[in-house]
């Protein structure tokens, strides 16, 4: 199984997301697929719309802070992921009630379901460890934040 950070890049991590609201949070994440070639800009909003559909499905705010929004499109040209850190915390409708503060935004393929299923199962272990999320927390700079992930996965 691949490594979580083997998906990440520190150019699709933000430290300090601006957004209120879940619906903004796509609109500030997505395009960090474009910029590093994961998704076509003219394709950006499909995959936007995209996300929004699946949340209406069911709200992807998991538990502790963490929350997964994520999409498959024909656009997305391989899986991938971005991270959001929310000080304040977006309401994503979480199993615990409470405002979600790590935003990792998965985009995948059509057809990419064992490794998204496995990806996203990387991503629920990080909610075992509040050491982690509380390091993520106070991360000052993007490669301290590949750095926590990093040393996390190898222990």
């Amino acid at each position: 199984m691949k490594r979580l950070l083997e998906y990440m890049s520190e150019d699709r991590i933000i430290l300090n997301l601006k957004s209120q609201e879940k619906e903004e949070v796509f609109e500030e994440m997505a395009p960090l697929f474009v910029e590093d070639n994961i998704i076509d800009a003219e394709e950006l909003e499909e995959f936007i719309e995209g996300l929004k559909e699946r949340e209406k499905l069911t709200a992807t705010g998991m538990q502790d802070g963490i929350a997964v929004p994520h999409a498959k499109s024909p656009s997305v040209h391989k899986i991938a992921l971005a991270l959001g850190i929310s000080k304040e915390g977006i309401n994503f409708e979480s199993m615990d009630g409470e405002p979600s503060k790590y935003i990792f935004m998965i985009a995948a393929p059509k057809g990419t379901k064992q490794e998204h299923l496995d990806l996203l199962a990387m991503i629920s272990e990080l909610s075992y460890s509040e050491e982690v999320l509380e390091k993520l927390g106070k991360a000052q700079t993007k490669s301290e934040v590949i750095e926590i992930l990093g040393n996390f996965e190898e222990e």
